[in-house]
């Protein structure tokens, strides 16, 4: 609303307001004139309902009073422990990982809050450590070299398979719009149409297909769209459909192979196989290799083709190419699996009135350990998230002890084998202490104590990612709060669903948003010192970690307090 001074006439003074489609002009007359002298002020008031968001809504006193008890000296305490050579990385799995869980089951006990089974702060997690063995890969009479020809991803088991033919499979992509948030300029592919691959080892091309002007099918622009920023994609989609093993065509072959030797040569861990074997046989991987050229041209060879011929046929028909290809396959990998276990740490402050109401505050406390002799402390990575965690869990535990407690239930989790897979929060999404149908949302924690280059080292910000895709309840939760208390930039960016970093997959809100739990992930953006032993807690900004741990502190008060639970009301992508 605004006020002028006209287009009331000049002979009959009054004041003209604008309340966007209504207009009054008031003068004084006999009728008016005692309404006229309770003076603009009162009219105002009197008008208030009109406007929309004219005031926000009075602070909560004691949602402050308690924030300001999350303070940069004791995050500093904290991640002294935490970040320090001592704990060796924080590898999963490893003695200075289990050290690391000790002193946050403590701190949440010294806090005053309770356990969430059996007495124990630690949910345990079974892990396989499996360790690459020799790799076999035999086509048409052919033995290729690892490394050379070939590699295949990490699997937790022996694999002996074969096969008396290969199926090609153009992209092995499937993009049919269905939900009907088709792009602009985007063409429907479906290299699965009208084809039974089960049991098949198919052979696709990596990426996806363009037009002559490098636009894509699958989004519309020059940018690629999700099939090509994540393998999984296609993976997933393969093994649904019944697929034996997958062959991909790297068109970067060599560069994957010097960026990836050392992965690939390494052990992997992955949460162990459950005894639930339909579970199991769902989620259990199919074999999936990387291929040159070279390797594909002289597959290809037999039907006369090559994969250039493939690209720009499909490229020019704008329809999906498949063929059989009768060559005999023998795969066969070994390794070397070993169990061990790992914890997620859980601490509750219950809940005074929705006791059965679930808010998740979250953090992965992993990180890489110990390569070559240096020490890969992760301050921010995520020791500034954990240590968020455990200032939050004390703020509410002294809100509950002075009968200020939350309405709704608050689980704070810091959760292991993060830098492995999203390994901890996968395992408990899937063996959950709680139901998940009574789960209000996730708040999740990765990397809030630095600035990243897109922003000057005195803006105060937070990248805000997730936050409306399952919930806009959710999203005005948190940006009303900053509105109200922390005022920090809250920067959007890597919330596009076409952000190639895709780091709306990349932490572990995701196994909760897989379970349709709305969810926000805060994030401080990705610095040089991402993933380095040089990320040290010399470099954590502490006044920004805690001002950043406060806006997630203010909307699980707002979440864990509201008269109505949260709702899910966004339709979600339909999976594949």
């Amino acid at each position: 609303m605004r006020e002028i001074s006209f287009p009331c006439p000049k002979e009959s003074p009054g004041v003209f307001f604008d309340f966007g489609k209504f207009f009054y002009c008031f003068r004084p007359s006999r009728l008016r004139r005692a309404l006229w002298r309770i003076g603009v002020m009162g009219l105002l008031l009197l008008f208030l309902p009109l406007g929309k968001g004219l005031f926000s809504q009075s602070p909560d006193k004691n949602a402050m009073k308690f924030a300001k008890t999350i303070t940069a000296e004791d995050a500093k305490k904290h991640l002294s422990v935490l970040a320090s050579d001592e704990y060796e990385g924080r590898e999963t799995g490893k003695e200075g990982q289990r050290k690391a869980a000790k002193y946050i089951a403590e701190s949440f006990k010294s806090s005053g809050l309770k356990s969430a089974t059996d007495n124990s702060y630690m949910q345990q997690v079974p892990l396989l450590l499996s360790t690459p063995g020799e790799s076999k890969f035999e086509v048409g009479g052919k033995q290729y070299v690892n490394l050379s020809d070939f590699y295949f991803f990490p699997l937790d088991e022996d694999l002996k398979l074969e096969a008396k033919n290969i199926l090609f499979l153009g992209y092995g992509i499937s993009e049919k719009f269905e939900n009907g948030e088709k792009p602009e300029g985007a063409i429907p592919y479906d290299d699965y149409e009208d084809i039974d691959v089960k049991g098949n080892i198919l052979l696709v091309l990596g990426g996806e297909p363009v037009s002559e002007d490098s636009i894509s099918f699958l989004s519309g622009k020059k940018d690629p769209s999700k099939w090509s920023t994540s393998y999984r994609k296609k993976i997933a989609l393969a093994r649904n459909k019944g697929a034996e093993g997958m062959i991909v065509v790297s068109s970067d072959f060599e560069s994957n192979i010097e960026s990836m030797k050392e992965y690939l040569e390494s052990p992997s861990l992955d949460i162990e196989p459950n005894a639930d074997a339909k579970k199991d046989e769902e989620k259990k991987n199919i074999p999936q290799a990387g291929i040159s050229f070279k390797m594909a041209n002289e597959i290809l060879l037999t039907q006369k083709l090559s994969v250039e011929e493939i690209k720009k046929k499909i490229q020019t028909t704008k329809q999906p190419f498949s063929v059989e290809i009768k060559l005999p396959v023998a795969i066969e990998i070994t390794n070397k699996a070993e169990k061990i276990s790992s914890e997620n740490v859980i601490g509750v402050v219950e809940g005074t009135e929705f006791r059965d109401e679930v808010i998740f505050i979250t953090a992965h406390y992993d990180h890489l350990g110990v390569i070559d002799g240096k020490v890969f402390n992760g301050a921010d990575d995520d020791g500034s998230g954990t240590v968020a965690v455990m200032e939050m869990a004390e703020a509410f535990a002294k809100a509950k002890e002075a009968g200020l407690g939350p309405k709704r239930t608050i689980v704070f989790m810091t959760v292991t084998g993060e830098e492995k897979g999203l390994l901890g929060s996968s395992y408990y999404t899937d063996h959950p202490i709680y139901p998940i149908a009574n789960t209000v949302c996730d708040l999740n924690i990765d990397m809030i104590g630095r600035y990243d280059e897109g922003h000057k080292k005195d803006s105060a910000f937070v990248y805000i990612i997730g936050s409306d895709k399952i919930s806009t309840d959710l999203h005005k939760i948190n940006e009303k709060a900053n509105s109200a208390y922390t005022k920090l930039a809250l920067d959007y960016t890597y919330n596009d669903p076409d952000d190639p970093n895709r780091f709306y997959y990349r932490s572990d809100h995701y196994n909760f948003a897989e379970k349709g739990i709305p969810i926000i992930f805060y994030f401080n953006g990705i610095h040089d010192d991402y993933h380095q032993e040089t990320d040290e807690i010399s470099k954590i900004n502490f006044d920004l970690l805690v001002k950043r741990t406060q806006l997630v502190f203010y909307t699980a008060w707002e979440a864990a307090n509201r008269k109505d639970r949260i709702v899910s009301d966004v339709p979600q992508e339909k999976k594949k």
